[in-house]
């Protein structure tokens, strides 16, 4: 992975409208977020972005979770259990921040982020999808 900005890909997808389209607004806050790292800002100037970002992905997961718990989701504690995990991860990560201070490695960093962000979408994500279309669950009866 390196410093480019993320670009939307149809594989992304899991043709759950609302969930894409949070999974979109992500794309765009770290997009955001990679933008202000490569450009030098200075860490206090783009944590509100990264905080933003960390929040936003807070209120994904609660809302892919409702959405995993209607459909009877069959793998729904795992999924949650990584949600749970990686959002420690990026409070840790976030912690070990100080705003006075430069980041000591910005691809790191960087790498990191697209990590933490894509890693859940296209390897968790895409099992929902394989689950509401494998006929298990009918989306139109609900």
């Amino acid at each position: 992975m390196t410093t480019e900005k993320v670009e939307w890909s149809p594989t992304f997808d899991t043709e759950l409208r609302l969930v894409d389209g949070e999974h979109q607004a992500l794309v765009i806050r770290l997009n955001g977020l990679i933008e202000q790292l490569t450009a030098g800002a200075p860490t206090a100037q783009w944590l509100p972005a990264l905080d933003g970002l960390i929040q936003h992905v807070a209120d994904h997961f609660a809302h892919e979770e409702r959405v995993m718990e209607n459909i009877s989701y069959s793998d729904y504690i795992p999924h949650r259990d990584i949600h749970r995990q990686l959002l420690k991860e990026v409070a840790q990560f976030r912690q070990e921040l100080n705003p006075d201070e430069p980041i000591k490695d910005t691809l790191a960093t960087i790498r990191f982020l697209k990590f933490w962000v894509l890693r859940h979408v296209v390897q968790e994500d895409m099992k929902i999808k394989k689950f509401v279309y494998s006929g298990v669950y009918d989306i139109e009866s609900d």
